[in-house]
């Protein structure tokens, strides 16, 4: 991605000149480093200060970027300091500065200027808002020492300019389109970044849950060999040799028993320590194929997570995986309603994460509608709302699948809803019987899937 220079800079600020004179409405913060300044007609300023190519977009079109950002320190301190009218746009010393100039009154109603100054110095971005007399009241980053240019970003310090950059002041970016270039590269790091306490829950319990694994299987490995036990106690069943010492030799077979004891005595503690060996190999299979359900479910959220990028979707696993005590329950928006798409005059609907797959399913679907899944993977559950779909149907459905897994093949298996049973976890199913095809997207079904794609209401 291309840096901003001053030219562009200057390029900007003569074409938004209509700016001032707007009132700042609102300041969002739509990741660690990306801002929004909402003022009134329906404009805005978006601010990346990201390390690498720092730039701004006036009334940038924000509907593709990932949501789920949370206020930080700078931006609650931004709202609680800026406010009024923006009565001045200036670039100081025509450097990769921006200074925002605002009016507004103070508590006893006196008139006052405030200037929020943001530097678009590659490496080195940074956004400082200072009162009447040059006075830091906040800042994007704060210095922990002086700068080599003097500077100490610290609030209730003297604001200084950095030293002027130097520039070609003639150069300017090839690119107009930064912020879908920004996104391009980064909108699944942002995604990330947003909702970074979920990732890592997935990421550290797939790798406790696989650590675990190995541990019971260990101790399986560790278990005597149970057909040695059975054998060596029908062997003192049949025989009944006398018991004189520690081992006794029966067939060329040579037994430890416990001298205290005869032999069916003996045979009766190795039929116990058979059985309760049994018994512990039964209980470590059983936790093994239980960790490895519980992986498939947590893999099943991370996948459907790539497909996510509403927040209130995203707010549903953390509901369903009881994380809310790391997030504010109150910024839930409930969104259970799936998704549809029709194909000759038939909806076909699905869900894009297990809360939704779950109300689709069991809520929504009749028992005579088709229940549609790719094979032994994570995916949406499609509901095709018709008792029997024709071939075209099932085969549009079933690419619809392919398309949401991000699949370029695979076999799908359909069957009516009365044949499905909910499972452990949520959005596991389990199908009673069922029919199968084995489909290869077509890419020409894209655009389709793309443009077509609405939310379902009842």
């Amino acid at each position: 991605m291309q840096r901003l220079y001053p030219s562009d800079l200057r390029d900007l600020l003569n074409a938004n000149k209509h700016f001032s004179g707007l009132y700042l409405e609102r300041i969002r913060q739509l990741s660690l480093v990306d801002f929004v300044f909402d003022f009134s007609h329906g404009q805005n300023l978006f601010i990346s200060l990201n390390n690498h190519t720092p730039f701004l977009v006036f009334n940038a079109d924000l509907k593709n970027f990932p949501q789920g950002g949370e206020l930080h320190s700078f931006a609650i301190n931004l709202r609680r300091f800026l406010g009024g009218k923006l009565v001045a746009l200036e670039q100081p010393n025509n450097d990769m500065i921006l200074a925002l100039i605002f009016e507004l009154r103070n508590n006893i109603l006196e008139k006052e200027k405030m200037t929020l100054f943001i530097e678009f110095i590659p490496r080195h971005p940074q956004a400082v808002l200072v009162d009447n007399n040059n006075r830091i009241l906040t800042a994007y980053r704060y210095h922990q020492e002086r700068e080599k240019d003097g500077r100490f970003i610290r609030a209730g310090n003297k604001y200084s300019l950095p030293e002027k950059g130097d520039f070609d002041t003639s150069k300017k970016s090839t690119t107009k389109d930064y912020l879908n270039n920004y996104l391009g590269e980064n909108a699944d790091r942002i995604k990330k970044q947003n909702f970074r306490d979920l990732y890592v829950y997935l990421e550290t319990n797939i790798k406790r849950l696989k650590r675990l694994i190995k541990n019971f299987e260990k101790d399986l490995e560790k278990i005597t060999d149970l057909p040695s036990l059975y054998y060596n106690a029908n062997l003192l069943l049949t025989y009944k040799p006398a018991i004189s010492g520690y081992f006794v030799q029966i067939n060329d077979e040579n037994i430890e028993v416990d001298p205290r004891f005869d032999a069916l005595k003996n045979a009766e503690i190795l039929f116990k320590r058979a059985k309760k060996i049994k018994k512990s190999e039964e209980i470590l299979n059983q936790k093994i194929n239980q960790t490895r359900e519980r992986i498939n479910y947590l893999e099943s959220i991370e996948s459907h997570l790539q497909n996510l990028n509403d927040a209130g979707e995203i707010y549903q696993i953390y509901e369903e995986l009881n994380l809310f005590k790391r997030r504010d329950k109150r910024q839930v928006i409930s969104k259970l309603n799936p998704y549809v798409i029709s194909h000759e005059n038939i909806d076909i609907l699905f869900g894009k994460n297990n809360k939704q797959n779950d109300y689709l399913t069991f809520k929504i679907a009749k028992k005579t509608d088709i229940f549609m899944h790719i094979k032994n993977m994570p995916g949406s559950h499609i509901i095709i709302r018709d008792e029997s779909p024709s071939k075209n149907v099932l085969e549009f459905a079933g690419m619809l699948s392919l398309f949401l897994a991000k699949k370029v093949d695979g076999e799908v298996l359909f069957t009516p809803i009365y044949n499905i049973k909910k499972g452990v976890f949520p959005g596991q199913v389990i199908a009673r019987k069922f029919n199968t095809i084995f489909l290869r997207f077509n890419d020409e079904l894209n655009p389709i899937f793309e443009s077509e794609i609405k939310r379902f209401y009842k």
